[in-house]
């Protein structure tokens, strides 16, 4: 969310302008007159409201979010257009959440809503990506009781936007949790990695991306990983680099030696061959032993994740969610083979003995339960559904959304809507990212863009589009009801092109296909992205 002026019109000129609009409805005091459009369909300026700029490219049309009809703005030529309302008698000095159901079209388009309450108007980007109607919020603290709404768009010709359902409530929308997953930074420092403010100055990034708003990391723990890196050892020494800094930490164990994820789940192999009830109590004592080392130098975890992307549930060798067979690479130039049946008691029981054993030594660390395929509700209400009838204890939901592997931020919205009221859970989007340039730095083949990962429309692979992904990630997530979505991270933000800094700790000589989604350019320096850590 940014502190912007109005995109083509000073509130004095909106003020001066013009009409009200016909008079079919009228306001009381505080409420929105016509949010829904719905009290003269099919005319050009709908009643309660007025339009600031070109003729005839604001106008009522039918196609609405939940009536007959929406606010549309569109020319054939190119256009600056603004509908406005004025709302009076509001509690001075509160806060007040304007939300707009929207969408737009993803070409050459400055589409947003906008609140001014006296100050500075506080305004946010209607997203891009999405192929049905979004929720988007904005927040102003009240001056001299009363806020001018204004939904505007600056486009090419051709270009759209529709809007409805417009509310104004008292109280305000805020992230708490803007974060950045920094798992290789060990690694990348120990191999000579740089990272550096804009104007080139070098310096820590746990430090530049703070200075951006930064106010969370997440970090990966490998059981017993290959090269050593990503180890218990390591998240002690970066815990404490975060508390130096005011950082909160979120700790993902992947109960693995490698990357745990949808595709695999592998037992780490001093835990292989043994019984389950001895398995457990191994993964119970690691559990303890990690997040107790934590406590003792003073850093506890604020939240802990019990495994990565559990869709298909974790330690495969003795849980998991469904019945079959799964070949991944094994990181050194081979594949593995698992095979195995559904036990959902087991997972169950695995994760409850896992989060009762971190709160019998760090009380007041959080867990999570995490998921890929942010988009899938299908997905999320089976998984979720299985461990809440098993009795699961949790505080926190976690959602993995790549736009362009997990589906438009429609379906985000839905699904984190819909699993908020439905488990009564907080939910953080911790993993997401998108690429600053379709370039390759260190010769191994990036994930995106790519045959099989192609961009998203509406979003290039520039600076730019990156940080318009990411501010609209964050806008979904600020939508959510009552305050319980709490924020997201960006995956993996300083993992740049770091020869020897490579994705398998089995093989060295393989790269990272990771670098052109960094939060740090290939110059080395922080991204415009990073400017979208703002609560």
């Amino acid at each position: 969310m940014r502190r912007v002026t109005l995109a083509a019109f000073s509130l004095a000129a909106l003020a001066a302008a013009g009409m009200a609009g016909s008079a079919g409805a009228k306001q009381v005091d505080g409420t929105v007159v016509n949010p829904g459009f719905e009290a003269d369909g099919g005319v050009a300026t709908p009643s309660g409201w007025r339009d600031v700029g070109a003729d005839g490219a604001s106008f009522v049309e039918g196609g609405g979010h939940s009536g007959s009809w929406r606010l549309s703005h569109w020319s054939p030529n190119d256009y600056d257009v603004a509908t406005t309302q004025t709302i009076r008698r509001l509690d001075n000095n509160g806060w007040y959440t304007l939300s707009v159901w929207t969408r737009r079209s993803a070409g050459q388009n400055d589409s947003r809503i906008t609140l001014a309450c006296g100050r500075e108007p506080v305004s946010t980007v209607l997203p891009a990506q999405t192929t049905g109607w979004l929720r988007i919020v904005v927040s102003a603290q009240v001056r001299g009781e009363s806020c001018e709404i204004s939904l505007s768009t600056k486009a090419g010709g051709g270009e759209w936007a529709n809007f409805d359902d417009v509310t104004l409530a008292s109280g305000r929308a805020a992230l708490s949790v803007l974060g950045a997953d920094v798992s290789s930074l060990a690694k990348s420092e120990d191999f000579g990695g740089v990272y550096r403010e804009a104007n080139g100055q070098a310096r820590d990034p746990l430090r530049i991306l703070r200075a951006h708003g930064l106010n969370w990391i997440r970090l990966r723990v490998w059981v017993n990983p290959a090269d050593g890196y990503h180890d218990k050892a390591e998240l002690l020494a970066i815990a404490r680099r975060a508390e130096a800094l005011g950082l909160n930490v979120l700790v993902d164990l992947h109960y693995s030696d490698f990357w745990a994820d949808p595709g695999k789940q592998w037992t780490p192999d001093a835990w292989a061959g043994q019984t389950y009830d001895a398995l457990k109590q191994t993964m119970v004592a690691y559990t303890r032993d990690v997040l107790g080392s934590l406590v003792a130098q003073g850093t506890p975890a604020d939240i802990v994740q019990l495994g990565n992307e559990i869709n298909p549930g974790l330690l495969w060798d003795y849980s998991a969610t469904w019945t079959g067979c799964s070949s991944a690479d094994d990181g050194a130039g081979g594949t593995r083979t698992v095979c195995h049946t559904e036990n959902w008691d087991h997972v169950a029981d695995l994760l409850t003995a896992a989060s009762n054993a971190v709160k019998s030594v760090s009380p007041t660390t959080k867990v999570m339960l995490h998921l890929a395929n942010g988009g899938d509700n299908g997905t999320f209400r089976w998984w979720f559904d299985n461990v809440t009838q098993r009795g699961v204890p949790y505080d926190v939901i976690g959602v993995s959304h790549y736009v362009y592997w997990h589906g438009d931020f429609a379906a985000l919205q839905y699904n984190l809507d819909d699993i908020v009221g439905r488990y009564g859970k907080d939910v953080i989007v911790v993993e997401t990212a998108y690429p600053f340039t379709s370039e390759d730095k260190d010769g191994w083949e990036n994930i995106a863009p790519s045959a099989g990962t192609p961009l998203v429309p509406g979003y290039g692979a520039t600076p730019a589009g990156q940080a318009a992904m990411f501010r609209d990630v964050l806008s979904v997530v600020r939508a959510v009801p009552n305050g319980r979505g709490l924020g997201a991270f960006w995956w993996d933000a300083t993992w740049t092109g770091v020869r020897g800094n490579g994705w398998t700790p089995r093989d060295p000589t393989q790269g990272n296909a990771w670098e052109n989604q960094a939060l740090f350019g290939y110059d080395d320096r922080i991204l415009p992205a990073a400017d979208e850590l703002r609560p």
